[in-house]
This record gives structure tokens, C-alpha cells and sequence, in this order.
């Protein structure tokens, strides 16, 4: 271990290897797209630590069971990491320990991943996935930001004297409408609609309901 990597946290949580599978292929997603946990949890419509909760391994079957299909719609993706667990043929599926250790330095989060299991390998099998993963630490570019609310904000006013809030709106369908602007150099993330989102709540323009155990942001009547 470098000099300057910090140790964070542990955590581990017991599942079965299917579980594992779709947790490494949630996980990887959100590393790729460079969102943050609280990205997710608002786009899933929950508090910012639900989302943190599965990743730390909290009753992820409970979470997966639920929130799969929407996390799928989410990142337009239904394709999970390739993997193929060794097993004794006498040896039947049982839930075992997976643990993650958290280390990071000024840059970057450092994910290392200790399993129960052992993966297939040989010609046929798929490549076992890296178990060692990285995450950039955020880098806020104040100009960026801003252009970024201001194209957020812009779109959300028009949706609103549209009537595109009539029968409320999911912060995921709401993040469809504003993500694409036109520009390979300005990129929308969830926090800045989750904050002009809040900026409108503040003026008294629209409201958030819980519906179904998810957030919904409808005009005010």
C-alpha cells in the first residue's frame, strides 16, 4: 500500500453468488458513468443512503428484488458482467461472506473485493471479473457546474409551462428530459437536477410527493 492511501472502512454482507453477480455488475455500471451513490439513490426516487446501503452490501437480495428493473431502465442496460462461480458437484448453492476494504488517497477511491468463492476458468469460461476497482474522486469545475444548472434549470421552466409536471414526474423520467444537451463537453449529472429540482421546491413552483415509496415532483395546483 502507498504511503499516502488512507484505510476508509470494511464492510461485508452475506449473499448468494447470483446476488454478487448483479451487485459487481450495478457497481461497475455507476464507476463507468462516474455518478455518485446519492446520484442513484435520487434517480431510484429514495433517500441518498439507499442506494449507499446495497453497495455496503445492507440486505442487497431485499434491494435487488425491488429496485432491479428500475436500475436497468436507469442505465438503458439489462447485460450483466460475465462470470462463472466454481462449485464441487456434490456442493449445493449456499450464501457466503463477500467483503469489500475502502482505501483512497488525494485522487481516488480503492475498492478491493474478497469473495467466498472461486471463479471457472479455462478456454469456454468467461474472464473472471477485476476485483480491485477504482473510483475518481470528483473535481468541480465552478464554470462547468454552472453552465450545467443553467441548461437544467432552463429545461425544467419550460417543462413546467408545458404543464410537464401534470401527474407528477420520477426524478428518473425528469433526468431523461434534461440530460441531453447537445454538447460532448457539457455533462448533466443527477446532482444538478436533484439541485434545481430543490432550488424550484424552495420558490414555491413544484412540490414532492411520496407515491409508491418513490419521490414524485409534480406543478403546484
Amino acid at each position: 500500500m502507498r504511503s499516502d492511501m488512507v484505510i476508509k472502512c470494511s464492510y461485508a454482507g452475506m449473499m448468494y453468488s447470483n446476488d454478487f453477480q448483479l451487485w459487481y455488475t450495478y457497481f461497475s455500471r455507476r464507476l463507468k458513468m462516474g455518478w455518485s451513490p446519492q446520484d442513484l439513490s435520487f434517480l431510484l426516487g429514495k433517500p441518498d443512503h439507499a442506494y449507499l446501503d446495497f453497495e455496503k452490501l445492507f440486505e442487497v437480495p431485499k434491494f435487488l428484488l425491488s429496485e432491479s428493473i428500475l436500475l436497468d431502465r436507469i442505465y438503458a442496460c439489462s447485460e450483466v458482467v460475465p462470470m462463472e462461480f466454481y462449485r464441487e458437484r456434490y456442493e449445493a448453492s449456499t450464501a457466503r461472506i463477500v467483503r469489500v476494504k475502502l482505501v483512497e488517497d488525494e485522487v481516488k477511491w480503492y475498492y478491493k473485493i474478497e469473495l467466498g468463492w472461486t471463479f471457472q476458468r479455462g478456454k469456454d469460461k468467461p474472464v473472471a471479473p477485476l476485483l480491485s476497482l477504482e473510483e475518481w474522486k470528483p473535481e468541480i469545475n465552478v464554470l462547468m457546474e454552472s453552465d450545467a444548472m443553467i441548461h437544467v434549470r432552463s429545461r425544467l421552466e419550460a417543462l413546467l409551462a408545458r404543464s410537464g409536471f401534470e401527474g407528477g414526474k420520477s426524478s428518473w423520467e425528469l433526468f431523461q428530459k434534461v440530460r441531453f444537451n447537445g454538447s460532448s463537453k457539457l455533462i448533466i449529472y443527477p446532482r444538478h437536477l436533484k439541485n434545481c429540482l430543490y432550488q424550484m421546491i424552495q420558490k414555491g413552483k413544484i412540490v414532492v410527493r411520496n407515491v409508491d415509496d418513490r419521490y414524485c415532483f409534480s406543478a403546484v395546483s
